[in-house]
């Protein structure tokens, strides 16, 4: 039966002597069709109107017939016959929506099974023909598809670990046809997905779900999945678009598996090869959605874990990153995903500055020559390199780092910037990237650590402090008017404190007190502290700093003491947050406290 007959629309209804009109009639044709008109039978007329009476009574009653049952309108207009077909594609819907027990979930792993085994017969049977297993290769591609349904469902992931679905699945990552490797793919990206298991009114997974989820990754994890993705990495081909698609969903996986638990990270990082393939893919000098994503990914793997920051610095990710950073130092990214793209590579390599042997590294690659070259612009890479070099010349053992900044004319670029030049121009074309106090603090701490890691004999640490000597003291106007303006602001989250605590309950003001400190640090605490760091440290290396500090203090009815309280003030405050935060936790503060101090 063919069903485009059934649906065929029928014609409509001509006449017997009906004529065929030329493209261009003339006018003679229309004299001589008047003629033949007047010229025909009276029969023939009285036949021809009898026909065509009777076509439009029948053509009426099956309009009152489709009428009775909904009209040709409202019905359809449709036959028994099709009425019938229609029927049947309601029913099979209605199936497919049935919702999924564990009944329904085995009947189709059987499925899933019997067209796994299939596909493995037929190949082998007939290796040099592929013609004769194409259909069962269609067949397990659509059995591979029909997984999809599990994902309104995942509490019932446990019966494909209970199955032994799992390692069927995972076998076909290494499938001959790169096309079914990538629909499996994309299955499991879909099992996994941060969105399963949650809806519009539900945004957070049950415990069930949640659990559930972890299970079946934990089962994949057992079976070498991860390995598996990382050779379907190397071997897809990003020109071709199927295999573009499957590489960004590979990445899908390990975003999905960190951010199920980030103790994952180091799975993927430290026992495959995709590290390797990261920092291989974002080499590529042109830009796509698969070298943002993996410089998110990358990015990512580098947060918790000193080991994975180590791996990453021995395959020499910190120069790697530098060179594709390179790429922007004179000039903006050209759209919003590759300014993203931009970030994550500082966001990595400011994770990987967490650990001493990469600073090494760093001052090897000549990174803090290429973080002053960005300081010269007002681009985003302008704003980030702040950062990088923060965390650069911070901590111990960083002598070198800092009398390298200074030697390549480091103070020239950083001192124009401590004193709010261009900040108007980068809040205009980086307003959603630029923070002016997180700015302030990064610069601050790049002084600061100058100090501490400078010796007293040292030139490089006279040049510092002669940079706030110059101009008639204007850097120290600059301290002193920063100081006032973090103080203002602390004092008034120590304001809403007491406000809150004549307004609020009791069980509301604790919730408020438990967070003081957190609004405290969100108000610029810790630039005050750096601030005042920075004042008492200069009065004493420079008279003239000194009072100069004074005498600006004095116009705003304050003293050095106010300085040095805020400085013993620290201490205190980061033992009370520690405390409270690990009251939350339930664990003991007393290590966590003298590790801090």
């Amino acid at each position: 039966m063919n069903i485009d007959d059934i649906f065929k629309i029928p014609a409509i209804p001509a006449g017997r002597n009906k004529r065929k009109m030329p493209e261009t009639p003339s006018v003679d044709f229309f004299d001589k069709y008047k003629d033949s008109s007047e010229m025909a039978e009276p029969s023939q007329k009285r036949q021809h109107m009898e026909v065509e009476q009777q076509q439009e009574e029948e053509e009426e009653q099956v309009f009152e017939q489709d009428d009775e049952e909904g009209g040709r309108f409202f019905g359809g207009g449709l036959t028994s016959e099709q009425h019938d077909i229609l029927d049947l594609v309601d029913q099979y819907d209605a199936e497919e929506a049935e919702t999924l027990d564990a009944s329904t979930v085995k009947k189709m792993i059987l499925k899933f099974e019997k067209a796994i085994n299939k596909n493995q017969e037929m190949r082998v049977r007939y290796a040099d023909q592929p013609e004769k297993f194409m259909e069962s290769e269609a067949d397990l591609d659509e059995e591979i598809k029909n997984l999809l349904a599990l994902t309104e469902a995942p509490e019932l992931y446990t019966e494909l670990i209970q199955l032994g679905t799992v390692t069927s699945l995972l076998s076909l990552l290494s499938h001959d046809n790169t096309d079914i490797a990538i629909d499996t793919i994309d299955v499991i990206n879909e099992l996994i997905d941060e969105d399963v298991g949650t809806t519009e009114d539900q945004l957070e997974r049950s415990e069930q779900v949640q659990n559930a989820i972890k299970a079946l990754v934990e089962a994949m994890l057992e079976n070498e999945m991860l390995q598996l993705l990382v050779q379907n990495l190397n071997r897809l081909d990003e020109k071709e678009e199927a295999d573009r698609q499957g590489v960004f969903k590979v990445l899908g996986i390990f975003e999905s598996i960190v951010s199920l638990d980030p103790k994952y990270a180091e799975n993927i990082a430290l026992k495959t090869e995709a590290l390797t393939w990261l920092l291989n893919r974002i080499q590529n000098k042109s830009f796509d959605a698969n070298i943002a994503y993996a410089s998110e990914i990358l990015s990512i793997l580098l947060q918790d874990s000193r080991d994975i920051r180590l791996k990453v610095g021995e395959l020499d990710g910190v120069d790697i990153l530098l060179r594709a950073l390179s790429a922007y130092r004179k000039k903006d990214a050209s759209s919003e995903d590759e300014s993203e793209m931009v970030e994550n590579f500082f966001n990595s390599l400011c994770s990987l500055l967490n650990e001493p042997e990469n600073k090494d590294r760093f001052l090897d690659s000549e990174g803090i020559e290429l973080m002053v070259i960005m300081l010269k612009e007002k681009t985003l890479s302008r704003v980030r390199a702040v950062k990088v070099l923060n965390y650069a010349l911070s901590g111990e053992n960083g002598r070198e780092r800092c009398m390298r900044f200074v030697e390549v004319s480091g103070l020239k670029y950083l001192f124009p910037l401590f004193m709010g030049k261009g900040n108007k121009k980068l809040k205009k074309t980086h307003h959603s990237a630029f923070s002016e106090s997180e700015d302030e603090e990064h610069i601050t701490c790049i002084i600061l650590s100058l100090l501490r890691n400078l010796a007293h004999g040292d030139v490089q640490r006279m040049r510092v402090v002669l940079k706030f000597t110059e101009d008639d003291y204007e850097k120290v106007d600059r301290l002193i008017e920063m100081k006032d303006q973090y103080e203002k602001r602390d004092n008034q989250v120590r304001e809403d404190l007491e406000h809150a605590k004549k307004t609020l309950s009791e069980e509301d003001y604790e919730e408020f007190e438990a967070d003081f400190y957190i609004r405290r640090l969100d108000a610029g605490l810790f630039t005050l502290q750096r601030v005042c760091l920075l004042i008492a440290a200069l009065s004493e290396e420079s008279e003239g700093v000194r009072e100069k500090a004074q005498m600006l203090l004095k116009r705003n009815g304050q003293d050095m003491l106010s300085v040095f309280k805020i400085i013993e003030e620290e201490t205190a405050l980061m033992a009370d947050f520690i405390h409270l935060r690990n009251m939350a936790k339930g664990t003991n503060a007393t290590t966590e406290t003298k590790e801090t101090e």
